[in-house]
């Protein structure tokens, strides 16, 4: 449990701190960073994966906030892979808009 609570304590410092303060481009904004992280999380458009009614946070478990915080340090450490993972989000959420306009 402790784990966990570490876990999700240092998802929150990289997601509203260290990467807001980091990155200017191509995303700045907390929300835009957990948009990719999730997306990239699930490889897919995230909200597809997990109850609207709970906060995305409170369903993951050690192995994704593991996953997530670790591509989170990577990002700052290789900034590129931001840029990938903002891609990869942007082109699964205009599929799926382009999927349900069919």
């Amino acid at each position: 449990m402790e784990d966990q609570i570490f876990l999700t304590g240092r998802y929150k410092q990289l997601l509203n701190e260290i990467l807001p303060a980091s990155f200017t481009k191509p995303v700045r904004y907390n929300h835009c960073f957990n948009r990719i992280i999730l997306d990239w999380l699930f490889q897919d458009v995230w909200y597809r994966h997990l109850n609207g009614s709970k906060t995305a946070i409170s369903q993951l478990d050690k192995i994704q906030l593991q996953k997530m915080v670790g591509r989170m340090e990577a990002w700052l450490q290789y900034p590129d892979l931001l840029f990938e993972d903002n891609q990869k989000s942007l082109t699964w959420r205009k599929n799926k808009i382009t999927a349900t306009s069919r």
